[in-house]
């Protein structure tokens, strides 16, 4: 593959992952859907401080967060960003082209979560891998690696 298709190649999937956040935090989950292969693979469950956050009764199951379908996956995610305020930022986008139709990239990561009783902040990467199928790139596996994890209380609310 010639230096500008392969440039070309790596312009269109950072655009693919910009869609990617910005259907995470607009709750396109339908956008969020199509932006996978059928099958893909899909990975959150390495993320202990997330998991290991909150009452004892309510912490998922890590395996509960590794997806084969981007659909099931919007749909594990549109309860718990509801009513959520969130904020997903992908940076430094490493990428490479490993052959006509495939490619591999690392993305550092920085999200914020507004709870209504706290807020979330997580540092760290995406390793992914990506296919061009119909003619477009679409991710084919994500894995989410978390470097660390902060909580924060929001300050109270003032009257104007």
């Amino acid at each position: 593959m010639d230096t500008l298709v392969q440039l070309l190649a790596i312009e269109e999937i950072k655009r693919l992952k910009a869609r990617y956040f910005r259907a995470l935090d607009l709750k396109e989950w339908d956008e969020y859907g199509r932006l996978f292969t059928a099958p893909t693979l899909i990975d959150f469950s390495d993320q202990p401080e997330l998991w290991g956050h909150g009452p004892e009764d309510r912490r998922p199951d890590p395996r509960d967060w590794i997806f084969t379908d981007g659909r099931a996956c919007a749909d594990a995610i549109e309860p718990l960003f509801d009513g959520t305020i969130t904020t997903h930022h992908g940076h430094d986008p490493d990428i490479e082209i490993v052959g006509e139709a495939t490619a591999r990239g690392t993305w550092s990561l920085y999200d914020r979560l507004e709870f209504p009783e706290e807020i979330f902040h997580g540092f760290g990467h995406y390793r992914d891998e990506y296919e061009r199928v119909d003619g477009g790139w679409r991710i084919s596996k994500l894995v989410l690696t978390r470097l660390r994890c902060a909580w924060e209380t929001p300050a109270p609310a003032t009257e104007s």
